[in-house]
């Protein structure tokens, strides 16, 4: 909590993954910041108008909700992985593949936190390159993140990774691309 020059007694966490949760009663619990274990993403332990700033990073958007737990202009600041993020890459291996999230890019939040009584102070979006230059650390990623690479089988795609290994050969690299947003808001 050093980072953020903020008392730990005056610092709340929410987390909705079980690995993450046992971390923060181990880490930071003892030191005074208060933990509300959230699997289902709707923040239901936190009481009404609790805080003055919620971050987000990569988490659920229950906008509603979070709106409940600010307090009046109170600020909301997010950076999210959008719908299309390595869309190509995952549609490659996968024709049947349909984003997890596919409501989550920045026009849709953005007037979903209008609608939910915020102003939008800052918005930015990014769609980066990430290139692969080894197919075995294309299978590593598509086991790191099955949101996006459901179901994924090297054996049932092993036709699919001998094509990326050959556009590898020949261009250097095989191209995806990362979707990132962020949004800065206020609730009025």
């Amino acid at each position: 909590m050093q980072t953020f020059r903020h008392p730990v007694e005056k610092t709340t966490v929410t987390e909705g993954w079980q690995p993450n949760i046992d971390q923060l009663k181990r880490t930071l619990v003892p030191q005074g910041v208060t933990l509300y274990p959230d699997p289902e993403e709707r923040l239901a332990q936190v009481p009404d108008e609790h805080f003055d700033i919620v971050t987000n990073s990569h988490g659920g958007l229950p906008i509603r909700d979070i709106a409940r737990v600010l307090r009046p202009h109170g600020l909301f600041v997010s950076q999210q992985v959008g719908a299309t993020n390595n869309y190509s890459l995952s549609r490659f291996l996968n024709a049947n593949y349909v984003p997890a999230f596919p409501d989550n890019n920045l026009p849709q939040v953005m007037t979903e936190l209008r609608e939910a009584g915020f102003e939008i102070l800052k918005s930015d979006a990014a769609f980066v390159k990430m290139n692969f230059t080894d197919v075995g650390a294309i299978v590593y990623y598509a086991t790191v993140i099955p949101w996006e690479f459901p179901d994924f089988d090297v054996k049932k795609v092993m036709p699919q990774l001998h094509q990326l290994q050959k556009i590898i050969d020949s261009q250097g690299s095989v191209t995806t691309f990362e979707d990132r947003f962020i949004v800065l808001a206020k609730k009025k």
